[in-house]
């Protein structure tokens, strides 16, 4: 890429430089073009005013020698007449130092200086007899002055501008070729620029960007199978991390293996948070991510993170204590998975970067700003952070991991309009102080329950997820049918009714895409439909919800996750049987 700008700089240069050098030429041939003509324009003009003094002359030289009482005026006249015509004759006739005459071509040296004509003989000789009648000189030739002479003199004045007229003439058409000259050397050097350097410039760009087009596709090509590498990845571990979790929570143990348990717990979140964040390093790179604001407690949401590093904390020795003020007990809109996520960052990287001590954990909600801070006694920053990289090749060995996790809390955090702050601490270690704006309720979050009369539809291919679904669905009291494909599912919608469809989008024979399309267009059925997948691409959701799907639950699934969707389908069919859906 720099070679061609370099060889197209070059190019342009010399372009540019020839150009610029025949326009400069043409320039000083029209201002050489404008100079002659100006200088002919004068020599013509003097030229001219000959033959007009010397009828002046000759009619005061015969007014003087005809009349007896003429008046002054004549004498007047005839001086400054006579002195403009010797004045300019001698002009006409200058030389240069060397002896050539200035304004004389061959021609008029012919006609001034050489018989039959004489002309330069003829002026001074009229002008002699002139001045002897002025200053009374001696006898004047009255003949000179005659109408025959003054007749002769005249038309030879008239050779002499022809002449000079002519001269001019052929200067300018010599200057009008030279410029035709220059338009023709113009568009030759055009054509040369065309054909040796625009049109190799031509094939040099495009074959560049052929070659940039090629690598782009590439690229994309990559892109694309990272992102379906990444989504593909993410379903196969969330499914057998449905059950893992699943299982951890129905552990009946004793108080002596709870430690274990919240080990299992710590892991397995463990486990979902980097496939999250996995996740969200590709919508970042693509520009897909959007928050999903939700009202929920926001001291819970906090107290979800603080309870699963207590045991990251306990088997490293360090101590962890908390504050989280009373403030924060109250309902927020807020992406409470996603503030999860960030503060999970926060205390991931204050433990592994803390030997010994403590981590001291706070945070308040003042004048609807969220503000935490995460403080620890290990190794702190080695310089001032301002903005961390997002190359993870660039960062330092501190940030370890996956190499994405605080930089994308920072990318958040600016997106949700909030403010992270790094500095190290006078004595040891660091701190982290997170804010973020919230709108808070005062009121409490209702709760819901679900209605226990619902008949379900489970549409799940895989035993295991079937199993944690209609276990979730059991202890909610509900009745549910279930169906291992989709082409299946639509064969018992067909003959049955069901007040609520759990559909899985990866399945063998007929997947859930065209399940739920043929559910709505074919068998016109309205009944809710929630999708249910480990699937995480934008475009997925958004063809789920194209076909007529309802909500979507992401695996691993909860109780919690099954109840928010019932909830948020019964609130959806409230509002629109009010009619404002």
């Amino acid at each position: 890429m720099f070679n061609i700008i370099k060889s197209v700089r070059k190019r342009y240069r010399w372009a540019l430089l020839a150009i610029a050098l025949l326009i400069s030429g043409s320039a000083l041939l029209l201002q050489l073009s404008i100079s002659v003509q100006k200088y002919d324009a004068k020599i013509i003009n003097i030229a001219g005013k000959q033959r007009m003094l010397s009828q002046k002359i000759a009619w005061h030289s015969n007014t003087i020698l005809n009349t007896n009482n003429y008046s002054a005026l004549h004498t007047q006249s005839l001086k400054k007449s006579l002195n403009v015509f010797k004045s300019a004759h001698q002009q006409l006739l200058a030389q240069s130092p060397n002896g050539e005459y200035k304004y004389l071509t061959p021609e008029l040296i012919k006609l001034y200086l050489y018989e039959p004509i004489q002309l330069d003989k003829s002026v001074t000789q009229y002008i002699l007899e002139a001045e002897k009648l002025l200053y009374q000189k001696g006898e004047v030739k009255q003949s000179v002055f005659s109408i025959e002479e003054v007749e002769a003199l005249l038309l030879n004045l008239d050779k002499a501008v022809s002449l000079y007229e002519q001269s001019a003439l052929s200067k300018v058409n010599w200057v009008s070729n030279l410029e035709i000259l220059c338009w023709l050397l113009a568009m030759i050097l055009l054509l040369i620029e065309l054909r040796f350097v625009f049109m190799p410039m031509e094939k040099e760009v495009t074959s560049t960007l052929l070659e940039l087009q090629k690598q782009k596709d590439f690229v994309q090509q990559i892109s694309q199978n990272k992102e379906h590498f990444i989504a593909r990845a993410s379903h196969e571990f969330r499914t057998p991390l449905q059950g893992l979790i699943t299982s951890i929570e129905a552990l009946e143990i004793t108080p002596e293996q709870e430690s274990i348990k919240t080990q299992a717990k710590y892991c397995s979140l463990r486990l979902i948070s980097m496939l999250d964040e996995l996740q969200d390093l590709q919508a970042l790179s693509a520009g897909k991510w959007v928050p999903h604001l939700k009202d929920e407690n926001l001291l819970e949401s906090c107290n979800k993170v603080v309870i699963a590093y207590k045991y990251a904390c306990k088997q490293k020795g360090i101590k962890l204590t908390s504050h989280l003020d009373e403030s924060l007990n109250c309902i927020c809109k807020l992406d409470h998975q996603r503030l999860q996520h960030m503060f999970t960052e926060l205390m991931s990287n204050a433990i592994k970067f803390t030997a010994q001590g403590e981590i001291n954990v706070s945070a308040k909600l003042l004048n609807n700003e969220f503000c935490l801070t995460v403080k620890d006694t290990g190794c702190g920053f080695s310089q001032a952070i301002a903005d961390l990289e997002f190359d993870s090749f660039k960062q330092s060995n501190h940030f370890q991991g996956l190499r994405t996790g605080l930089t994308r809390v920072q990318y958040v955090v600016k997106a949700l309009h909030g403010a992270i702050s790094f500095k190290n601490n006078e004595t040891h270690g660091a701190t982290v102080t997170l804010s973020l704006p919230i709108i808070s309720h005062k009121e409490a979050l209702v709760e819901h329950t679900v209605n226990s009369n619902l008949t379900c539809l489970v549409v799940e291919d895989n035993p295991l997820n079937t199993l944690l679904l209609t276990r979730i669905l059991t202890l909610l009291n509900l009745s549910y049918e279930c169906a291992v494909n989709g082409e299946i599912a639509c064969d018992m919608v067909s003959k049955n009714e069901y007040d609520i469809i759990f559909m899985d989008l990866n399945m063998p024979v007929m997947d859930g895409f065209e399940a739920i399309k043929i559910i709505r267009s074919e068998l016109n059925k309205t009944m809710p439909i929630i999708a249910v997948t480990a699937n995480t691409s934008d475009d997925d959701m958004e063809q789920v919800y194209k076909n007529g799907a309802n909500f979507h639950i992401h695996k691993p699934i909860s109780q919690q996750a099954i109840e928010d969707a019932l909830n948020s389908i019964r609130e959806i069919n409230f509002t629109c049987s009010e009619g404002t859906c």
